[in-house]
C-alpha cells in the first residue's frame, strides 16, 4: 500500500511551494534536489497521454478522483491545443487564399499560440469581407449551407472512467444502455432494433414497418421498388400498381434483386433494409448493426452523438464530470460538408470572377474545421473544463490527502488545464468572427 503524508495545511502549502521551485529549476540530473526529492519531480502526467496505468501513490476514495482529474486535464490539454492548431492554420489559408499581403500574413505566423490565431483569423475575417462583404468589388450574396458536425463519444470510455471514481462505484454501460441527453445514443445491436418517439432507427436487416434506403429481395422472391432497380424490375400487378420500369431507367414495381428508393420514398421491404425503418428493424443472424432506438437483445460499444452521456454509475459528481468531460474532449467530430456559394449582382469581369471562385474554394476547405469548433465542441468543451476547474480545486483542498508524487502532479495538471482554457477561449473566439464575416449563423 501507498503510503500517504496527511499534512497540516500549512505543511501542505509549503510542500506545493518546493514542488513548484523544484518543477521551475527542473527534474533533470543537472538539478541538485532531483535525487533528494525525487518524489517531487512529475513526469508521469504527459498531456494527451493514456494515463490510466499510472500509479500517483494514492489509495482508497482519492485514488479514482484524482485519476480522472489528470486524464480530463491531459485530454481537454491535447485537444484544446489541436484546436487552435486546426483553426490557425483554416485562417492562415483564407488569408493567403483570398489576398492578404504577405507581409502581413507572414507576421501573424511568426506569432505563437493564441496571438497567431488571433492574429491570422483577422487576416481572413478581412479579407472575407473586402472579397464577399459590403466593399467587395464585385456585390453579392454570400451564403453558407451546412449540416451541424456531430461529435460521437466513447460511453464504454466514460463508464470505466466513472467505475473507478470511488472504491465501491458500480459502472456497467453493457448492462443497461445509457441515456444520451441532448443527441442520440446509437448501440451494436445483434436482436432488434424498435423506433421510439416516432423517429426511423437505423436498420441493417428485416424492417417490421417501411423501409426508406435500399432494400434487398431474398433469393427467387421480388421486393417493392420506387427507385433504382440492381436486378428486374417488372410491373407490380396489384391495383396501386407501378407500370415496371420507367423512361428515366427508374423502377415502380417489384425488383428482384436490391431497391434503393428514391430521395424520401419509403416502401415495404420483404427482404434487408439497408437504411432506416419505421417500426422495428430484425437483424439477421449474427449480424449486429448500429441501433439509434431501443435494441432488445446483445448489444455492445454504446456511443452519444451530439449529447450528454448519462449513466447510472454510483460516483462522486466531480469525479463523474471529470470523466464526461474526458469522453467530451476524446469525442469524434466530423467536419462538416459546406455548400458554398455568392450571388453575384449584376456583372463580373473574367479576372475578378476568377478571384471569388478561389475564394469560395478556399472556404468551402478551411470553413469546415472552424464549424467543428463552433458548432459541435463549443459549449460541451467549454463546460468539460469549468467542472475539471472545479474538481481540480476541490482535490487541492485537500492536499493533506494526497501523496508527495500527486501533489507535485497538481502543478503541471493545473498549468494543463489553465493552458487549454486559454487555448479553446481563443479559437471560439477566433472562430466567432471569421464565422460572421461568412454570414454563417
Amino acid at each position: 500500500m501507498s503510503k500517504l503524508f496527511r499534512f497540516q495545511p500549512l505543511s501542505a502549502l509549503a510542500l506545493t511551494g518546493l514542488a513548484v521551485a523544484t518543477l521551475t529549476t527542473g527534474c533533470g540530473e543537472d538539478n541538485p534536489l532531483s535525487k533528494a526529492q525525487d518524489g517531487l519531480c512529475c513526469s508521469e502526467f504527459v498531456v494527451g497521454a493514456d494515463l490510466r496505468g499510472v500509479d500517483f501513490e494514492l489509495d482508497g476514495e482519492i485514488k479514482g478522483q484524482y485519476s480522472a482529474l489528470a486524464q480530463a486535464s491531459a485530454d481537454l490539454a491535447a485537444v484544446a491545443s489541436g484546436a487552435l492548431t486546426d483553426v490557425g492554420i483554416a485562417c492562415e489559408n483564407i488569408a493567403r487564399d483570398l489576398g492578404a499581403k504577405k507581409a502581413d500574413t507572414d507576421a501573424a505566423a511568426a506569432k505563437t499560440g493564441a496571438d497567431r490565431v488571433t492574429a491570422l483569423c483577422n487576416l481572413a475575417t478581412t479579407q472575407i469581407d473586402a472579397t464577399f462583404g459590403a466593399s467587395a468589388e464585385v456585390k453579392g450574396t454570400l451564403s453558407v449551407d451546412f449540416q451541424p458536425p456531430v461529435c460521437t463519444a466513447s460511453i464504454d470510455a466514460q463508464a470505466s472512467c466513472e467505475g473507478g471514481c470511488t472504491v465501491e462505484a458500480e459502472c456497467d454501460a453493457m448492462a443497461t444502455p445509457p441515456k444520451c441527453t441532448g443527441g442520440k445514443l446509437t448501440v451494436e445491436c445483434s436482436g432488434s432494433c424498435e423506433a421510439e418517439g416516432g423517429v426511423d432507427v437505423s436498420c441493417t436487416g428485416t424492417c417490421m414497418g417501411e423501409c426508406s434506403g435500399s432494400c434487398t429481395a431474398e433469393a427467387g422472391a421480388t421486393v417493392d421498388c420506387d427507385g433504382t432497380c440492381e436486378g428486374t424490375c417488372t410491373v407490380d400487378g396489384t391495383a396501386n400498381s407501378g407500370s415496371g420500369v420507367q423512361a428515366d431507367g427508374t423502377c415502380q414495381g417489384k425488383c428482384e434483386g436490391k431497391c434503393t428508393a428514391k430521395a424520401g420514398a419509403k416502401v415495404d421491404c420483404s427482404g434487408t433494409c439497408e437504411g432506416s425503418c419505421s417500426a422495428t428493424c430484425e437483424a439477421k443472424a449474427g449480424v449486429k448493426f448500429t441501433c439509434d432506438g431501443k435494441c432488445e437483445g446483445d448489444f455492445e460499444a454504446p456511443k452519444c452523438e451530439g449529447g450528454k452521456a448519462e449513466l447510472s454509475c454510483k460516483a462522486d459528481a466531480d469525479c463523474k464530470a471529470n470523466c464526461s468531460a474526458s469522453a467530451s474532449a476524446k469525442a469524434e467530430c466530423q467536419p462538416p460538408s459546406l455548400n458554398v456559394a455568392y450571388d453575384v449582382t449584376g456583372n463580373a469581369s473574367a479576372d475578378a470572377q476568377v478571384k471569388i471562385e478561389a475564394g469560395l474554394a478556399s472556404l468551402r476547405a478551411n470553413l469546415p474545421n472552424l464549424i467543428v469548433v463552433l458548432k459541435a465542441r463549443g459549449a460541451a468543451f467549454t463546460a468539460g473544463i469549468e467542472g475539471t476547474v472545479n474538481a481540480s480545486g476541490k482535490i487541492a483542498g485537500n492536499a493533506g490527502d494526497l501523496s508527495v508524487k500527486a501533489t507535485a502532479c497538481l502543478i503541471p495538471i493545473g498549468a494543463a488545464v489553465a493552458e487549454a482554457a486559454g487555448n479553446f477561449k481563443a479559437s471560439l473566439d477566433a472562430s466567432v468572427k471569421v464565422a460572421a464575416a461568412a454570414k454563417i449563423k
